[in-house]
């Protein structure tokens, strides 16, 4: 009896295991790839507005960050983003979490809640495949991905993607 048990919860971990890996193929749309544009994707402002990160870039490069106030390779990581990410619209944060303690949290580390937005509805963090925090990707002045970067990320390797963001004239 122990041994079916046993038997069967390891199938189950290596089915959910599967799960979590393997994601279906999308046909056509975004795919959170190098070469997609993400100006159609929605996000909410700390007022609740929706807007597209199309709107929010305005043919800017930029980098886009996902995190979370509970995250300890964020909080490592915001420091040196706040510090090299000075154009206005080029850093944008994009969380899960609540607005107003979301604010509190980044205006702890002198970033202005005007930098931020939130996906309440999980979509956006879905859309871009986000499995591990701090993910950054970063897009060119037409919104198309450049770069993605998983975990925190060193004042060095952001300045280079940066500019490999500025420089990249792919549409």
């Amino acid at each position: 009896m122990n041994i079916w048990r046993n038997i069967l919860s390891s199938v189950l971990v290596i089915l959910l295991a599967l799960t979590i890996i393997i994601r279906p193929a999308r046909t056509g749309g975004f795919n959170a790839q190098v070469g997609q544009s993400v100006n159609h994707i929605l996000v909410v402002s700390g007022s609740g507005q929706t807007k597209t990160l199309g709107q929010i870039l305005h043919h800017h490069p930029a980098l886009i960050n996902f995190f979370a106030t509970w995250c300890p390779a964020c909080k490592m990581e915001l420091p040196d983003l706040h510090q090299v990410v000075t154009a206005p619209n080029q850093l944008i944060l994009i969380s899960q979490g609540n607005p107003a303690s979301t604010a509190v949290f980044l205006q702890h580390y002198g970033i202005t809640p005007h930098h931020s937005f939130y996906d309440p509805s999980g979509h956006v963090f879905n859309s871009f495949f986000i499995t591990t925090l701090p993910t950054s990707y970063f897009v060119n002045q037409n919104g198309i991905i450049v770069s993605k970067v998983i975990g925190p990320m060193t004042p060095h390797l952001i300045r280079q993607n940066l500019r490999l963001a500025d420089t990249s004239q792919e549409r």
